[in-house]
């Protein structure tokens, strides 16, 4: 049987770390525009599958409030449970809005039968569309992924805005070789309790998954997401929460917090895998007391790759927190980061490796356990220690760094430009349950 409501709702709230922070609340979307787009409304899943499986171009699908059991659906393919965008060898299609109706993506909930039932594979599969945007809704409980970007079949420019993804048997993204130019804001991907042994991992019986995985994709970018929960049940080594690589390039992750995880954001795998890139003000912290394995939080095998202003707190579990390999990895900056642990050069890699600081501690950040790494005053060694670089002109909460040398602290906080934290769950709406106090 699919999970109740309820059982959803309890499960997604209980996922949420306490009190993670995003930099600021979604701007919302207008809603897409009957002179610009055939809108199709839908209030079940029958007629949301049909509608996806009859998409052309320029349409937006426009989703009521509601829980969605992909699970009991009649699909047009006549195969099993998946959302597709564009047709496996069809034509193309282009300019394509499927959206939640309120904006809340708590509001519309899409589920399969679970990551380890194969009746709802993927949740929406993007084949022959390009110029797509998927945004304020959740959609998880699925066997493989819950957003498949299929490059090979001519998938590009998809945006994934304001999303809930989440529990997929797999990689919870997945981007397929030639499926460039993909952009994931203000959206939050975990597992709500670890990933679980799969039949189809790598090998068959093993936990396969990772937050975002993408291969021979070009440009995607991240940007004030959460990504959390991405372990495996076992506690064996989970995927990185965020992979890019086998010939990826120019790949942006910033301003991002990733939690309860076993690694962080990966370029590239071996030599090779990833050239250029950008990774800036994000935050990541590891779980001193999770039962599961736990490895470096940034790393990079990516030529000419940028590291720059982050906080990372590795509490004491693994003894590197940013790793740069290989030796064809040549111009790798790593700069202005706030870190409680090394910078590794592995296997013949020379970084240029300037004004970071490895000896963090835990009360220089307003809140470590539940995320929340703002600078305290406490952070004295971190503070007004550096010149503004051109390649970070803000930090975590999108707010301006000072111009005059020597006044930008290190790290992804500008202290005293911070904002509000979510005290309430992802994206309620109610703000009466927000904090103010500026870091």
């Amino acid at each position: 049987m699919p999970p109740t409501v309820s059982t959803v709702f309890t499960a997604l709230l209980l996922a949420a770390p306490v009190a993670a922070r995003l930099p600021s609340e979604a701007p919302p979307l207008p809603p897409p525009d009957p002179g610009a787009w055939d809108i199709v409304e839908v209030d079940t899943a029958q007629e949301l599958a049909d509608a996806c499986w009859n998409l052309e171009s320029g349409q937006a699908i426009v989703i009521a409030p509601g829980t969605y059991d992909l699970g009991g659906v009649s699909f047009p393919n006549g195969v099993d449970g998946r959302l597709t965008v564009g047709r496996f060898g069809a034509p193309p299609i282009a300019d394509i809005q499927i959206r939640g109706a309120t904006g809340d993506p708590a509001d519309v909930v899409l589920l399969g039968r679970g990551p380890l039932d194969p009746v709802v594979p993927f949740g929406f599969q993007i084949f022959t569309a390009t110029d797509v945007l998927i945004a304020d809704l959740s959609i998880g409980s699925v066997y493989y992924h819950a957003v498949a970007v299929q490059g090979d079949q001519g998938a590009r420019r998809v945006r994934l805005y304001h999303a809930r993804l989440f529990d997929a048997g797999q990689q919870i993204v997945k981007g397929i070789a030639g499926a460039h130019d993909v952009t994931i804001e203000y959206s939050e991907i975990f597992h709500t309790a670890g990933a679980p042994q799969h039949p189809e991992g790598s090998p068959p019986g093993s936990c396969y998954t990772n937050g975002v995985d993408a291969l021979g994709v070009e440009r995607w970018r991240l940007s004030d997401d959460l990504v959390h929960g991405i372990y495996c049940q076992d506690g064996t080594l989970a995927g990185p929460a965020v992979l890019l690589w086998g010939g990826s390039s120019d790949t942006v992750v910033e301003r991002t917090t990733i939690l309860e995880s076993s690694r962080g954001v990966h370029l590239g795998l071996g030599s090779g895998d990833h050239t250029g890139g950008v990774v800036r003000n994000n935050v990541i912290r590891w779980n001193p007391d999770a039962p599961y394995a736990v490895d470096v939080g940034i790393y990079t095998v990516s030529p000419d790759s940028l590291v720059l202003h982050n906080t990372v707190l590795t509490e004491g579990r693994y003894p590197n927190a940013v790793e740069v390999r290989f030796a064809s990895a040549t111009g790798v900056a790593v700069r202005h980061n706030l870190l409680d642990a090394a910078i590794q050069p592995r296997d013949g890699a020379v970084p240029i490796v300037e004004d970071n600081l490895t000896d963090a501690q835990p009360a220089w950040f307003v809140d470590p356990p539940t995320g929340d790494l703002h600078l305290t005053p406490a952070a004295t060694p971190a503070l007004d220690q550096v010149d503004l670089l051109p390649d970070a002109p803000d930090d975590f909460d999108a707010a301006p760094r000072p111009v005059t040398p020597g006044t930008v602290d290190l790290g992804a906080d500008e202290h005293g430009a911070g904002g509000p934290i979510f005290t309430d769950g992802f994206e309620s709406g109610d703000t009466t349950a927000w904090t103010t106090t500026v870091s």
